[in-house]
């Protein structure tokens, strides 16, 4: 078996495949839950200890001044500052006033473009469901989603918005709303009782129901395989993150365990990058350094 392993605080799940190209059956036995009874309240517990609550990760939230701080300290903001500076330095007004529109035109557009992504990160929190119905003990009832985990059977019906990424075991006329996800602008109807190969997009896999998207009609049951930012939204939550970020993360172990060393190689990449970027300078600006410097 594969273990799915995406760091503390996430949702996990042991499958031999995706589940999506697993029968549902299969799915529900190598999770260690039970079709009717759901997991039992202690073992509950314990996976929501083992594998975290299920939400996405929060980020430090939108900061305009940090967001502004961003766009001026990076290498190629500060070579074009310098080159501004010793244009108006040898009184070259025209080239300065040039490359003094180039700045601002530059801080403005990434200013704009990173500060809509943050923004589009934190609206991501607020699509999350409040609460979802789980099965465990053999009894059913509503439980804050933060708490599910991985092999809780959940029940889905019309106007329900989607707690985790769900394997469905049983479906009535279901259809869920994903245009956030894939930007089908119809709602996907569902069937639990198909299979689909390993490399199938998300917008095809007809047998899952995804965390926050909303149910549209119908009702449904299914196993939950995935949490938190081991969902795909999660997995869209991480991508817009990673984007606005130029550290390079840290290397971890199977367990979550890193090492100093690894650290290091993090740190040193991050400034390779940084002087890296210096290659892809507009050439303008490298033609203005050299001849403003060869004065």
């Amino acid at each position: 078996m594969v273990e799915k392993d995406s760091g503390a605080g996430l949702g996990e799940c042991l499958l031999s495949q995706s589940a999506h190209a697993l029968p549902y059956d299969v799915v529900i036995r190598e999770l260690g839950t039970k079709l009717e009874e759901g997991l039992s309240s202690e073992e509950a517990k314990q996976r929501l200890h083992k594998y975290g609550p299920n939400k996405l990760e929060e980020g430090e939230g939108v900061s305009v001044i940090k967001i502004l701080i961003r766009q001026v300290a990076n290498a190629m903001m500060l070579v074009l500052i310098l080159a501004m500076a010793v244009s108006f330095g040898i009184k070259s007004w025209i080239e300065g006033g040039f490359i003094t529109a180039v700045i601002v035109l530059n801080i403005i557009v990434g200013f704009f473009q990173e500060y809509a992504a943050e923004k589009t990160m934190e609206s991501l929190h607020s699509l999350s469901s409040p609460t979802g119905t789980v099965s465990r003990d053999g009894q059913t009832f509503a439980v804050p989603s933060v708490e599910i985990v991985p092999g809780d059977m959940v029940e889905l019906r019309t106007g329900d918005t989607v707690p985790a990424d769900i394997r469905l075991v049983e479906a009535v006329n279901f259809e869920t709303d994903e245009a956030l996800l894939t930007g089908e602008s119809l709602p996907v109807q569902k069937e639990y009782d198909s299979t689909f190969k390993e490399d199938t997009g998300p917008g095809d896999r007809l047998n899952i129901a995804y965390s926050s998207s909303t149910v549209t009609r119908g009702r449904a049951r299914g196993v939950v395989f995935s949490t938190g930012m081991s969902t795909e939204i999660g997995s869209i939550a991480a991508a817009l993150r990673d984007s606005n970020s130029k550290k390079r993360p840290v290397k971890r172990g199977p367990n979550g365990e890193t090492k100093k060393r690894w650290y290091v190689q993090a740190w040193t990449l991050t400034g390779t990058d940084a002087v890296g970027s210096c290659r892809n300078w507009p050439l303008y600006c490298s033609e203005s350094l050299y001849s403003l410097l060869s004065l």
